[in-house]
């Protein structure tokens, strides 16, 4: 998005949206404050004392689900790629499918992080220790994307073009987020994304309203005015715009939608969601609703994409940023009725500050959850230390990763940093998704099977995304100006998710040493039995004894 251009705006423009983000900015500080000061203890600092009910949880689950990348992108590729953009929409309802068979037994394990879930199954610090691993390979680099996609919104919905204000909003909000995740914990968390899924619907079902009834609810005119703004209907309606009609762009395509679909249904944050509810039942109604709710987003913002190509138009949009990411903005503005228009960016604004918010704030609680609990209290000090202890350092841990996360995005913010999000997505869908599905559900899943998979897999990633397109060869690369790529895809995980699968079956297929203590209790196990929880159904008892045999 530093391709952003600044919207003519007079001083009542600047105004009005300033305005707005700092009674938002306090309104989120309050609700930090009241819902997350009392979280004296890891259990509430983490999973809010597994006291979240379905609803609650449904609505903070939406907000995990939809970063502030899903909320601007979709928009703009809808309205410049049409067909392709519409499959991505459907592959991002599936990955709550995917999440609703995983969440019942996920909830049901009592853990929260991904290496307490993987040590279900393995003795040893070494599940936890590449839970932690992976969990930093997969936070940090969606933290560093959405902080530097909400710098540049926010220098863009302001109005300051001045070089090096992108880079000053980012790490005021940068700042600013470390701080609420910090003071709120889980729940000052899923207060704010419960808060960000109710004002996001209602932006989105505001513009869907009024984009509709600027073609009398004809939605079929609607459509043939978003084909003319894009080029013409067997341009608009035609796969192969997103990444060209060749086999490997279409490969490429069904790759993203693979991605999306395994690797957004996965990432730390929704795991820690998952365990901060009460069971394993409410934990599956609470996905069956976040379906169904999400569904509906993604089916509007469908709608608002092709009311972006028929009411702005293709040429706008690009002229204002290549990547379509002001597509939202510029639908706003183009909706003005009676100054609806300018009240509408505004709050389309202060939503897209709300989404980047919480956001990066899951994504940040997650990180210090698996650092606290996995790393410090587990494998480093063997259990043998206090409650008030472990919160502390997981507070700490925070503000570290937030401060590390914020230095990151200003060094990389003159950069393309597609290459982050594709490696990102591409290791929760590799390698989180494998080691899950066979933790959960393969009674021959071994400690070396689950070893192969986290790191022969990760290393996979590794490889082909250095060596693929979005690294260089191409002007969208981290190193444009350098070749060096052989990997045609931009897009890996068409390959490395079945290499997930495939090392985790070898190995667990290779002779391994029987265990000595899988699945059972040390002492360490008892000083944080509270806060991972114990197991609340026989099912899992049953998981962790076929885990034993293994």
């Amino acid at each position: 998005m530093n391709e952003f251009r600044v919207l003519a705006s007079g001083g009542s423009g600047l105004i009005t949206p300033l305005t707005l983000f700092l009674a938002v900015v306090c309104l989120c500080f309050l609700l930090c404050l009241v819902t997350g000061m009392d979280s004296d203890t890891s259990a509430d600092f983490y999973v809010a004392e597994r006291s979240l009910p379905a609803p609650r949880s449904a609505l903070a689950l939406i907000g995990d689900h939809i970063p502030v990348t899903a909320l601007l992108s979709p928009i703009g590729t809808v309205a410049l790629s049409g067909y392709d953009s519409m499959m991505l929409a459907v592959s991002a309802c599936a990955a709550l499918l995917v999440l609703l068979v995983l969440a019942e037994p996920l909830r049901d394990t009592g853990r929260f992080t991904l290496g307490s879930v993987l040590r279900t199954r393995a003795a040893g610090t070494a599940p936890r220790i590449a839970g932690a691993v992976l969990t930093l390979v997969v936070c940090v680099p969606l933290i560093v994307v959405q902080l530097t996609v909400a710098g540049n919104v926010t220098a863009y919905v302001l109005g300051l073009d001045v070089a090096g204000t992108a880079e000053v909003c980012t790490a005021l909000i940068g700042l600013l987020i470390i701080s609420f995740a910090a003071f709120g914990g889980m729940r000052g968390t899923s207060a704010i994304q419960a808060g960000k899924a109710l004002l996001l619907f209602g932006v989105v079902i505001a513009l869907t309203v009024l984009a509709v009834g600027r073609f009398d609810g004809d939605f079929g005119g609607m459509l043939t005015a978003a084909a003319l703004g894009s080029g013409g209907a067997e341009v608009f309606h035609a796969p192969g715009l997103l990444f060209g009609d060749t086999v490997t762009g279409t490969v490429d395509l069904l790759s993203l939608c693979l991605t999306v679909s395994l690797g957004s249904a996965v990432v730390p944050p929704i795991l820690l969601r998952i365990g901060s509810t009460r069971d394993g039942r409410t934990a599956r109604r609470a996905t069956s609703r976040a379906v169904v709710m999400i569904t509906l987003f993604h089916g509007a913002v469908v709608l608002l994409g092709i009311a972006t190509a028929a009411v702005v138009g293709a040429q706008t949009i690009v002229a204002d940023d290549p990547r379509g990411n002001s597509a939202l903005f510029l639908l706003a503005r183009a909706l003005d009725g009676a100054g609806a228009g300018e009240v509408l960016f505004t709050v389309a604004a202060c939503a897209v500050f709300v989404t980047a918010l919480a956001t990066v704030a899951g994504l940040a609680l997650a990180t210090a959850a698996s650092l606290s609990h996995d790393v410090y209290a587990r494998a480093l000090r063997k259990g043998a230390v206090t409650d008030k202890q472990e919160t502390a350092v997981a507070r700490w841990a925070v503000v570290a990763v937030g401060v590390a996360s914020v230095l990151l995005s200003l060094l990389l913010h003159s950069w393309s940093i597609v290459f982050l999000a594709s490696f990102a997505a591409a290791v929760a869908a590799s390698v989180i998704l494998p080691a899950l599905v066979y933790t959960l559900f393969w009674q021959g899943f071994t400690r070396r099977g689950m070893l192969w998979t986290l790191y022969g897999s990760l290393a996979c990633c590794l490889l082909l995304q250095l060596f693929g397109p979005t690294v260089s060869g191409r002007p969208f690369a981290l190193l444009p100006e350098h070749d060096f790529h052989w990997f045609p895809l931009q897009n890996i995980a068409l390959v490395t998710v079945p290499v997930g699968f495939l090392l985790g079956w070898a190995g667990s297929r290779l002779r391994a040493v029987p265990p000595s203590a899988v699945g059972r209790r040390t002492a360490s196990d008892a000083v944080h039995r509270k806060a991972e929880g114990r197991p609340r159904t026989g099912r899992i008892r049953v998981i962790r004894q076929r885990g034993e045999a293994s």
